[in-house]
């Protein structure tokens, strides 16, 4: 199949789905529409553009911006605030998402997270993640060829103190152990496989900030009345089932007439919702995941199951299906076939 009917595709199914949601829904936001087609299609021109070489640009943006994170979190972690080109003024309704932005760089409240030029430091987490998941299955050479690039990534994640940046690297690990130790070392690997988790285990249990957020998290969204919204991943969740629920295959839409409508009272609040996977869901129904989930399976090559599992836990702490780079992944892996099969030939 031609490599560029795949994004027709995409687009055909996509506007198939808001195309329905139309006749069900009665009502469908065409800027929001346009909003959500441009973002799959800027992230197919980039992807395309920029070919086979994509993962290693990526990986070396995230370092540069890591890099100056780094300076960023010094500085705010000896009292100092940025000097701020612009401010971010929040508009959240549960959180204070104000910040001093300096381009590369984004301050959030006294800067004791590294949010690096992230709208909060568990987006910068995800998108570091997704750097190294890239390479799954290939983590070994990237170490060898970029190790202090890798240590800088890996020092900014680390200093993100996101639960799911945290989640999503060990899971790289575990996958990494195995995946390109065991042919080599055999029986070995198992040890090593179940030190590793009782070093995780270890970690989750003496760690505050990540045991008692998540703990925090479940007692919050148990203690919900039902329809109650609340902002944290686990009450978001438990929020959205009804809406997916009520529209399971093509979801509710983006607009919040259509996507809260049972709830009007959150219809001109600014939510900060924070369960990408369960939004995306309810907006666009468990037929676009499973379209989206298709493509990132059938064209990775290497490991497809484990990615698509760690895509899916990123998306359990951000909105990531709301911006071009995480919407077009399947771009990634369909191009990188591609370019590499001309260059064989050539």
């Amino acid at each position: 199949m031609n490599e560029g009917i795949i994004y027709y595709i995409f687009l055909i199914f996509y506007v198939s789905i808001f195309v329905f949601q139309k006749i069900v829904l009665g009502f469908v936001s065409f800027p929001s529409t346009i909003a959500f087609l441009a973002r799959i299609t800027l992230g197919y021109i980039v992807i395309r553009y920029i070919g086979v070489n994509f993962k290693l640009a990526y990986f070396h943006i995230i370092y540069f911006v890591s890099f100056i994170s780094l300076f960023g979190y010094l500085w705010n972690f000896f009292g100092q605030d940025v000097p701020p080109i612009y401010f971010t003024e929040s508009t959240n309704l549960y959180h204070d998402n104000s910040g001093r932005n300096i381009i590369f760089f984004q301050q959030k409240g006294e800067g004791s997270r590294n949010s690096g030029m992230f709208w909060e430091p568990g987006a910068f987490a995800c998108y570091i993640c997704l750097s190294f998941l890239l390479y799954l299955g290939n983590i070994k050479m990237l170490i060898k060829e970029h190790l202090f690039k890798v240590l800088i990534v890996l020092l900014a994640l680390i200093t993100t103190y996101s639960t799911t940046g945290y989640i999503v690297l060990f899971i790289i690990g575990i996958a990494t152990i195995y995946i390109e130790y065991s042919q080599k070392y055999g029986a070995f690997v198992l040890p090593i496989l179940g030190s590793f988790a009782i070093l995780g285990y270890i970690t989750y249990e003496s760690t505050d900030f990540l045991k008692d957020k998540i703990d925090h998290q479940f007692q919050n969204a148990t203690d919900r009345e039902e329809g109650e919204f609340g902002p944290d991943r686990l009450s978001a969740l438990f929020f959205d089932i009804h809406y997916i629920s009520k529209h399971p295959l093509i979801g509710n839409g983006f607009h919040s007439q259509t996507r809260y409508a049972d709830h009007p009272e959150l219809q001109k609040e600014d939510l900060g919702h924070g369960n990408g996977f369960s939004d995306f869901l309810a907006s666009m129904g468990i037929l676009s995941l499973l379209f989206y989930s298709f493509f990132l399976i059938k064209y990775n090559k290497t490991n497809p199951v484990v990615f698509l599992f760690a895509i899916l836990i990123l998306l359990q702490g951000e909105p990531l299906l709301n911006y071009p780079l995480f919407l077009s992944l399947p771009f990634i892996f369909i191009y990188d076939i591609y370019n590499r099969r001309i260059i064989n030939l050539s």
